[in-house]
This record gives C-alpha cells, sequence and structure tokens, in this order.
C-alpha cells in the first residue's frame, strides 16, 4: 500500500511542479503517518511559484489529495524554500516503512540525504532497498 501511495503522490507532484517556470518560490507539505509500513505517507512538493503563499496553498492541497485517509489528515507544510532542490526517497516494497525526503541546494546532495534518510526509517534488512522514485526530484528556480 505504500509504495502505490507515494508513488500517486509523487504523479500529482510531478503534474503541479512547474506550473509558473521562471519564478522561485516553493513548499513541501507532508502527512507522516506514526505506521508509515500500514498508513503510507503523504508527500507533495511545489516548485516554482510566484510566492510563497501559492507555494504553501498549492502544496497542501496536493497533500491532501493522495495517500491515506490518515496520511492526508496530517499533511502541514514542513518547509518553505527558493532555490534549493528537494528530493524524496522510499523502499518500494509494499508494507515497509523505509521513507524519507530532503532539501538542499544541489539535487545531488538533495538525493543522498533523502536516501539516508529513509536508510534510517527503512530497518536493517531493507537500507539497500532505498531509492528515489523517477519522479522523486525537483529544484526551484535556479537550483540544479
Amino acid at each position: 500500500m505504500k509504495s502505490a501511495v507515494l508513488f500517486g503522490a509523487v504523479i500529482s507532484m510531478a503534474t503541479m511542479a512547474y506550473a509558473c517556470p521562471g519564478s522561485a518560490a516553493g513548499a513541501v507539505a507532508l502527512g507522516l503517518p506514526s505506521d508509515v509500513a500500514k498508513e503510507g505517507v503523504s508527500i507533495f512538493t511545489q516548485v516554482d511559484s510566484r510566492t510563497s503563499e501559492e507555494a504553501k496553498t498549492s502544496a497542501l492541497a496536493g497533500c491532501k489529495s493522495n495517500g491515506s485517509q490518515t496520511a492526508r489528515d496530517l499533511c502541514k507544510i514542513v518547509a518553505t524554500f527558493q532555490n534549493q532542490c528537494v528530493a524524496e526517497a522510499l523502499d518500494p516494497q509494499n508494507g515497509t516503512p523505509g521513507f524519507g525526503w530532503a532539501m538542499a541546494e544541489t539535487s545531488g546532495e538533495a538525493k543522498s540525504q533523502a536516501l539516508a534518510n529513509c536508510r534510517d526509517t527503512a530497518g536493517p534488512t531493507r537500507q539497500e532497498a532505498c531509492v528515489i522514485p523517477d519522479k522523486g526530484l525537483w529544484c526551484d528556480g535556479s537550483a540544479k
């Protein structure tokens, strides 16, 4: 269930991520239940919005439209940013707790930290299963 929830969130994020190219305001909304293996996660990253408020509104709406009801109910803005990259990592096997996200100045740094965060939650036998999904990286403004 978790990977389906996360991949649904990723697809939704990809459609919204570049709504206002050329601008540089971003936000991350996250709904993170205490039992990720059972309830999944809802995450939505909005980039390239005209204002921080627009980014937050879009991120929160996107988060509340993905994942389990428990995850959606927990959605809140966890970060706002400009000229940064955000990455998410997950263990794609259903029923596993591995999940992490990170924000950094470059895409490489964001991916590396998201993978480390996923491995921290994956458990000793699933740490190497963490991956960055195909649509698991967003960069805002001039960040690359």
